[in-house]
């Protein structure tokens, strides 16, 4: 069994702190007026959102380009978490993951998300988890492909249990927990399991329209939640 988290609005707000990160990075280094108005940030993935900001303020979405917007970020994200908390984790999330892995049948708990490794692991330490308890990841810049999509994650993770493990996982053993409809299409994509979280901006009816498995409307019911997974 393979149970992976997503990290914003699933298991953690930061109140759009990251995103603030990100376009003060851009008016540092590009042009005071850098503008993320328009940006679909919610289950996209941290490279095709400075991809897309980029264009947006007529800056050539370079691979140099889009890597110093990744520092930029990082050293604001850096500098903003040793003045304030950046991220608080949302209801049930810690009892969640504590019971995902001390459950007897000692399931493998990882994260698939659309943040870099490096501003990931800042949220969720400013949250309170442990992140070497998430020991199978797929990072939101783990695709191999030109264009990069969420759907690609999942396999990736799967590699990396392999990998990990020495032995090949059914995707059916796999649970993608997220809040948008991209974490379900994602699983669904793949042939996992979805359990969608109407945490963040989608609501409850969208996420059901979408195709997960099961949807709740937060993560506050351990025991049910739990069941549900290990039903698999």
């Amino acid at each position: 069994m393979l149970i992976l988290f997503d990290i914003d609005m699933t298991l953690l707000e930061t109140n759009h702190i990251g995103i603030d990160c990100l376009r003060d990075a851009g008016r540092a280094l590009f042009t005071p007026e850098f503008t993320i108005e328009d940006i679909s940030f919610g289950g996209s993935l941290d490279p095709v959102i400075i991809a897309e900001m980029l264009v947006k303020n007529g800056v050539e979405p370079t691979l140099e380009n889009i890597q110093s917007m990744r520092s930029g970020y990082h050293k604001h994200l850096v500098s903003l978490s040793e003045q304030t908390t950046v991220a608080r984790a949302l209801p049930g999330a810690h009892d969640l993951v504590f019971a995902s892995a001390t459950h007897h049948s000692k399931p493998t708990i990882g994260l698939l998300t659309g943040n870099y490794e490096e501003t990931g692991t800042i949220k969720i330490q400013a949250a309170g988890f442990d992140p070497t308890m998430f020991t199978v990841n797929a990072w939101g810049d783990s695709s191999m492909h030109e264009k990069p999509l969420r759907s690609h994650l999942p396999p990736v993770a799967i590699e990396n249990y392999r990998k990990a493990k020495a032995v090949s996982i059914d995707p059916q053993s796999v649970i993608i927990i997220g809040d948008t409809i991209h974490d379900v299409s994602c699983a669904k994509d793949n042939g996992c399991r979805a359990l969608a979280v109407a945490t963040g901006h989608a609501s409850f009816a969208e996420l059901e329209a979408a195709g997960a498995d099961r949807t709740i409307h937060d993560l506050t019911d351990t025991e049910g939640i739990m069941e549900w997974i290990m039903s698999a």
